[in-house]
């Protein structure tokens, strides 16, 4: 039969089920759908509720037709049993008479439309298939959106003005670890975001006055943890143009900002090392003179008490002063000492054995050493000063009474690793902890605690250079310092050294002890700075020696070109004018390859390695004492000799 002229005949065609337990109405139903203009309708009939269900979820349909009346359950049951099982299928409640609260109830549950059945009609029946059918699709695409941004890696989040949760992705729940059951409805500065209340009030009155909003927030976590988000917020208005959604799109930058504190950190302890590197070499060049008079003085002024109690304390001043003036240095370049292939265990045997005689008995100590601990190739004197640093900085934390725990085991470092901190690298090390029970560090402070003259402690009570010394010597040894703390619960340091898996010989034993006074012995002294040219040679003469001076390697090489038969030994500055004492080692060793040669410096580490490279026999580091510019004398004069 052709079709009616007002049928066309590309309608299409669509699976309807109809769940109704009378026979007369389903055919009344399937008639009037027969009638439809725009669509064809190919209907199944389902007389019980069970029947019902069963064809809903086992084949699939366009559109469902459910009576309210199913015997002892209604079409709610069914409504609510298709969504269970996970089905999308748009369903209209078809019911005898009008009722308002059904009505409310079908909508709720989830009904695509209402209808009384003694005014159905074609056209409605139509109609309300078709509208079903574009919201369902509608809502299948709104779905298909929010699966993607659910995929997306930012977390999205969507509230009305006045704060209430609209959308939370997944992402939202995996950074904040809230869920958007937790969520949705809810006001989202008051459960998510209390913790940065003056920043949120600044993005949201940009956001509303300019449209939009980008900047860092700190974001709390459920399980309290602080992230730092990149967010971005958007006003998005209604269709009228009033204002209706603030969207959110928050970026996980918590790693990033760590490396990049590291960074800065590394920068900034480079800048303050080369800064300070300078300061300590222009006080240790003035602390020298001041070490080598008081020797000179104490023994002319042998029989004088008062005297001596003077000089007593101006040595003791000095030397302070020039322990002071190593620790810096050993920050700012890394004072290089002997490295010898060292278990770690008989360093932190040693500190345990000092620290159980010295520690209050209301402060408890425990060493844990892993059995198979590997070797390091390091200083016994500098990892012993980096252990002893940090027990004595927690001894102080904890004001002595607490709990100190020692730990030295092996770890691997790996690349995933690597990349949370800035200055670890892959490979093997050996990990030593300090932790204490203390009140624990701050977080706006813990970047600070490894920059020298920085302390927490009274006035008089810390130099500030513990830590910063710490973390230089453990540069200088190609480890890391890694810091955990959290107030109320404690601090722990870790410290990675890298070690040493093959074998090593051992070092070779001392040489015999030196003579410490002179036989006149005539030794060219050299520097550019008066005082230490003068304090020098009255305590080499005091010694037995006879000096000779020069302010630089010109003033030198020409004393030596007419004194080179008597010249016994040379002491020379390295950081001069006009010609340095590289240059002058250089230009010495050419003109005599036996001559013996000490370098001095207040900048050690490169300057030593520099120095000894060009022909300097032994390096010797500014502020020196009488005791070790005569060892040094001693030593170097008695192996040529011998």
């Amino acid at each position: 039969m052709d079709p009616s002229p007002t049928q066309p005949p590309d309608r299409p065609r669509l699976r309807v089920l109809i769940i109704d337990d009378d026979e007369d109405d389903y055919i009344i139903t399937r008639t009037l759908l027969g009638k439809a203009v725009s669509i064809r309708c190919e209907t199944t009939w389902a007389s019980t509720y069970e029947d019902g269900i069963r064809e809903a979820l086992e084949h699939p349909y366009d559109a469902c037709l459910v009576d309210y009346r199913l015997g002892a359950r209604t079409g709610l049951d069914v409504l609510q049993a298709v969504k269970d099982a996970g089905r999308s299928l748009p369903m209209i409640l078809l019911t005898g008479q009008g009722d308002l609260e059904v009505d409310l109830s079908a909508m709720s549950a989830g009904a695509a439309d209402y209808l009384t059945k003694e005014r159905l009609a074609p056209h409605l029946l139509e109609r309300s298939i078709r509208y079903a059918l574009e919201r369902h699709h509608a809502d299948n695409q709104i779905r298909a959106q929010a699966a993607l941004l659910d995929k997306a890696q930012d977390a999205i989040i969507a509230h009305t003005l006045d704060g209430t949760v609209t959308y939370w992705n997944k992402s939202a729940e995996r950074l904040t670890g809230w869920t958007a059951a937790e969520m949705m409805g809810h006001n989202l500065y008051e459960r998510a975001y209390q913790a940065d209340a003056p920043r949120l009030d600044e993005a949201r009155r940009r956001v509303e006055i300019d449209g939009e909003w980008v900047g860092e927030l700190h974001q709390p976590t459920r399980s309290g943890e602080d992230k730092v988000v990149e967010s971005r917020w958007t006003l998005v208005r209604d269709d009228r143009g009033a204002p209706s959604t603030i969207l959110i799109i928050n970026t996980d930058i918590t790693e990033r900002k760590q490396l990049e504190t590291q960074f800065l950190r590394v920068q900034r302890m480079d800048s303050i090392g080369r800064l300070v590197g300078g300061i300590a070499h222009d006080l240790g060049n003035l602390l020298v003179p001041i070490l080598l008079g008081t020797e000179v003085l104490r023994k002319r002024l042998d029989h004088d008490d008062r005297a001596q109690r003077s000089l007593d304390m101006i040595q003791k001043s000095a030397q302070r002063g020039a322990d002071m003036v190593k620790h810096v240095l050993a920050f700012a370049r890394g004072v290089e000492g002997e490295r010898v292939h060292l278990p770690l265990s008989s360093v932190v045997s040693e500190v345990e054995r000092i620290l159980r005689e010295t520690l209050p008995p209301t402060l408890t100590l425990e060493t844990h050493l892993a059995e198979d601990l590997w070797p390091i190739e390091g200083d016994p004197t500098q990892i012993q000063q980096v252990l002893m640093n940090l027990c004595v900085n927690a001894r102080d934390a904890m004001e002595g009474r607490g709990h100190l725990c020692i730990k030295a085991e092996n770890r691997t470092i790996d690349e995933s690793y690597a990349r949370y901190d800035l200055e670890a690298k892959t490979g093997h090390y050996v990990r030593l902890s300090v932790r204490d029970t203390g009140p624990g560090i701050a977080n706006e402070i813990q970047d600070k605690v490894f920059e020298p003259f920085f302390t927490t402690k009274p006035t008089g009570k810390g130099t500030g250079l513990g830590l910063s010394t710490v973390y230089s010597i453990v540069q200088s040894h190609g480890g890391f310092v890694s810091l955990l703390s959290e107030m109320g619960t404690g601090t722990r340091f870790d410290i990675y050294l890298p070690a040493v898996l093959a074998r090593h010989t051992a070092p070779a034993p001392e040489g015999p002890s030196t003579e410490l006074t002179g036989h006149g012995e005539l030794i060219l002294v050299i520097d550019d700075e008066a005082y230490i040219r003068d304090a020098a040679r009255l305590s080499l003469e005091e010694a037995g020696y006879r000096v000779a001076t020069a302010s630089n390697g010109q003033e030198a090489l020409a004393f030596y070109e007419a004194h080179h038969a008597e010249v016994d030994a040379v002491l020379t500055d390295l950081m001069m004018p006009e010609m340095d004492g590289g240059s002058t080692i250089e230009a010495l060793r050419k003109r005599d390859r036996r001559l013996p040669i000490i370098a001095t410096s207040g900048m050690a580490g490169t300057d030593a390695h520099k120095a000894l490279k060009l022909g300097a026999n032994l390096f010797v580091a500014k502020p020196y004492s009488v005791e070790q510019l005569r060892e040094a004398l001693g030593e170097l004069l008695a192996s040529t000799t011998a």
